[in-house]
């Protein structure tokens, strides 16, 4: 895997580059373009009303 940050220090981005049966792990949403190439597989995260309101609410990201 190799990879870059670009743009950095505001609106930073990360830039990878994986191998061939390589893997990665994206918050929801984060994603801004990708090979066609590429293999995407999703799940649906379990929240909490509270931690939902907080997203809302702060307008922070989840950490999950």
């Amino acid at each position: 895997m190799k990879y870059e940050i670009k743009y950095k220090p505001s609106y930073s981005m990360l830039v990878v580059n994986l191998e061939p049966n390589e893997k990665i792990v994206a918050e929801s949403g984060a994603l801004t373009y990708m090979d066609p190439n590429i293999e995407v597989h999703t799940r649906k995260r379990e929240t909490s009303l509270l931690g939902t309101l907080g997203l809302a609410i702060f307008g922070r990201q989840s950490s999950g």
